[in-house]
């Protein structure tokens, strides 16, 4: 089957990202592309990130309806263009980048938070097991590396807390990075990394990675936590939203192994096909419940050997006040 001709642009940073149409929030949105010429389709055809709070969400299909195809559309969204090694494999970045990160907890804000609520060797201890790296992008960011379940990274994503309450900071804009795209041409990218004029291997910036291959990057992202999945072959799984989540739940309910899609709409099949044979728990953010109902039914047909179950246990309990702000189960616990 040949790609669909029509997609939301992919993340090229934060100029990819423009204000949504609906709630005029600034780089939240992303706009439906057209393969075939890469422009976009109209400036307001395109998805909000913000699904909960906005859920804009304008489809080709509907813009095409009410305006007419363009010329040469044919009679299909589908391009007959070659597919290529692009549309399936995805691109890694070398593992020695994450040894450059997961250290320097002291000014991690994220682990210091943490550690503040936890105690600072419980709260070190589990950064470590999911690979919570420290960045200078900005002073005191985190990053959470992905690490598929064949030990290969497929990238990080850079986000900075607030030491004192745990929420991300999202002004004067939302502080989300990616280590594959974002941070290039930096000679000290990582806390403690060292300058490209050393000669030790390990400290490369991501600048030497990206010259021998990685301007051309192919994301596909995991499950954040995948990595666990091989040393914990028989344990049911839990899926959360966010990573944060993930590692907070991971401390009290040790029984189950939490991992995190990422996002609202991180949950897909592509991300799930490593857990197969598994019995998997979903645990919804408030207000997202019916979402991932939806989808757990979808992933079900795809992948019949995964026993998917959705937890209401949120929903059922939240107040109109939670519901409001958005809670999920790291801020119960």
């Amino acid at each position: 089957m040949n790609p669909p001709r029509y997609t939301l642009q992919p993340y090229k940073g934060m100029w990819s990202r423009y204000t949504c149409p609906q709630c005029l929030r600034h780089k939240v949105f992303s706009r439906y592309i057209d393969t075939t010429t890469d422009e976009p389709i109209a400036d307001d055809v395109g998805r909000c990130s913000r699904e909960v709070n906005c859920g804009y969400h304008y489809k080709p299909s509907e813009y095409f309806q009410k305006n007419g195809k363009p010329p040469n559309h044919g009679p299909s969204t589908m391009d007959s263009r070659p597919l290529t090694y692009r549309d399936f494999e995805p691109s890694y970045m070398p593992k020695r980048v994450i040894g450059q990160t997961v250290k320097h907890y002291e000014v991690n804000n994220f682990v210091r938070y943490l550690a503040a609520k936890l105690g600072r060797e419980l709260a070190h201890t589990q950064a470590q097991l999911y690979l919570v790296g420290t960045s200078k992008h900005w002073p005191g960011a985190c990053i959470f590396w992905q690490v598929d379940s064949a030990d290969k990274v497929r990238t990080g994503k850079i986000m900075l807390y607030n030491p004192e309450t745990g929420k991300r900071v999202k002004q004067p804009f939302n502080h989300i990075a990616w280590a594959h795209s974002k941070v290039v041409g930096s000679k000290q990218w990582a806390v403690g990394s060292k300058n490209m004029e050393d000669k030790n291997p390990v400290a490369q910036p991501l600048s030497d990675f990206r010259s021998s291959g990685l301007s051309d990057y192919n994301l596909k992202q995991c499950l954040f936590g995948e990595h666990l999945l091989q040393y914990q072959p028989a344990k049911a799984v839990a899926i959360c939203e966010s990573e944060k989540t993930a590692i907070i739940a991971s401390i009290y309910y040790p029984e189950l192994l939490w991992l995190a899609a990422g996002s609202l709409q991180g949950l897909n099949v592509g991300k799930c096909k490593c857990l197969e044979g598994r019995t998997v728990i979903l645990m919804p953010d408030v207000n997202a419940y019916e979402l991932w109902v939806t989808k757990a039914a979808q992933l079900s047909a795809a992948l019949p050997s995964v026993k998917f179950k959705v937890m209401s246990l949120l929903q059922d309990n939240a107040t109109l006040q939670q519901k409001t702000e958005g809670w999920d189960i790291a801020d119960y616990l």
